[in-house]
This record gives structure tokens, C-alpha cells and sequence, in this order.
């Protein structure tokens, strides 16, 4: 038995540097910024 999520409703998309939530001059910002979000569809 395997548990998750089928491969074939997810979809990922990388905004990279056009949707920061944080600064990244800072080393803190720079790991706020390194993130995965999960929305419901």
C-alpha cells in the first residue's frame, strides 16, 4: 500500500525571484524565500 498523492494532479511551478515573501539581502530572507507552497485546486 502506498499513501500520497497521484502524480498526475500535481503540478509544480517555480515563480522564483518574481514572488519573494521576504528581502534577500539577508541570509534570513534568502530561507524565508527558499519555500514550497501547496494550494487546493
Amino acid at each position: 500500500m502506498q499513501a500520497g498523492v497521484p502524480g498526475q494532479i500535481v503540478t509544480a511551478k517555480g515563480y522564483g525571484s518574481s514572488r519573494p515573501v521576504a528581502d534577500n539581502a539577508t541570509a534570513e530572507g534568502q530561507a524565508a524565500n527558499r519555500r514550497v507552497e501547496i494550494r487546493a485546486a
